[in-house]
């Protein structure tokens, strides 16, 4: 069985240059996306995993709403094209809409082989049985649980995250591979600016205690945008954005993971990397400033890359 894991795409519009009224970073990251699709052609996976943060604003205009909506619906259908399987997971509401999923769900209610996830379930397939916790709506559980605090409400969802991690996987087949899709923070991951994530009052977290736990075959995640291979867990998985979105990505990589399993077993992972445009910081000194504004150009050093 082979796998594409993805996540954090992140469609729409980012902070940068416009051009014929199509925002560029935009652009980047179709672009991005259709070299995703590329690869899943020559693959041909079973499974397409995406977990979570298709879209990079949740609240937008009805019309470029639509139109972002329309853009993940060609990259989906284009990898129905090529996989047997298509299980899109919703991220966090403050990325990926109810409005946005609610009309990605109605796009494929009737095309076979996709799956448009916004609740915790398991769905089972021929190849594997695969576990899904979409992101976390604050909005929905501070509504079932009136008057209590931040740090607690953190602290008490995490708590549920890690019996639906495990009581998930009582659903799963133990005859075939289990596969466990989430959006969320596991303690120990390095973070966007590569910082080691040990703190967990700040967000509701999944506890690597409960993956060792639970034992599934292969944890494939999304929320955090460096692609990493959890230290300790040799089968939990970040796949990363598929594109650099700020410059807190400067000098990391940006792509997907195609997982291959032999039987039960997870055989090898392997990193893809996507044509991302690279960040880079050009430092400037007094000197360097003064020459700007002197119109002397010609004394600066510029970065071979961008010459």
């Amino acid at each position: 069985m082979r796998i594409l894991h993805t996540a954090d795409w992140h469609i729409g519009s980012l902070k940068g240059p416009e051009k014929d009224g199509k925002n560029l970073r935009a652009q980047d990251t179709l672009a991005c996306l259709i070299d995703l699709v590329s690869t899943a052609r020559k693959e041909h996976p079973d499974l397409v995993l995406v977990s979570g943060d298709i879209f990079h604003v949740a609240e937008v205009g009805q019309a470029r709403g639509h139109r972002e909506v329309l853009q993940a619906r060609q990259i989906i259908l284009e990898l129905t094209s090529c996989a047997k399987r298509v299980i899109v997971m919703r991220g966090t509401p403050n990325h990926d809409s109810k409005d946005a999923f609610d009309e990605l769900t109605a796009q494929f209610q009737f095309v076979p082989g996709v799956d448009i996830v916004t609740e915790p379930k398991v769905i089972k397939t021929e190849h594997a049985d695969i576990a899904l916790i979409p992101g976390f709506d604050r909005g929905y559980f501070r509504s079932q649980n009136p008057g209590i605090g931040k740090e607690e409400e953190n602290e008490i969802f995490t708590q549920y995250l890690g019996q639906l991690v495990v009581g998930l996987r009582t659903q799963c087949a133990r005859d075939k591979p289990s596969i466990l899709m989430a959006h969320y923070t596991v303690p120990g991951c390095n973070d966007k600016a590569g910082q080691v994530q040990f703190f967990t009052k700040f967000e509701p977290v999944i506890s690597r205690e409960m993956l060792i736990t639970a034992d599934y075959d292969l944890v494939a995640l999304g929320h955090i945008h460096r692609p990493q291979q959890l230290d300790g867990l040799h089968n939990a998985f970040y796949s990363g954005a598929v594109n650099a979105l700020n410059f807190n990505d400067e000098g990391q990589e940006r792509g997907f993971y195609i997982h291959g399993f032999e039987g039960k077993e997870l055989a090898y992972s392997r990193f893809i990397r996507t044509p991302y445009r690279e960040f880079l910081t050009i430092r400037l000194n007094n000197d360097d400033i003064q020459n700007i504004n002197n119109g002397e150009m010609d004394h600066l050093w510029i970065p071979s890359q961008i010459e």
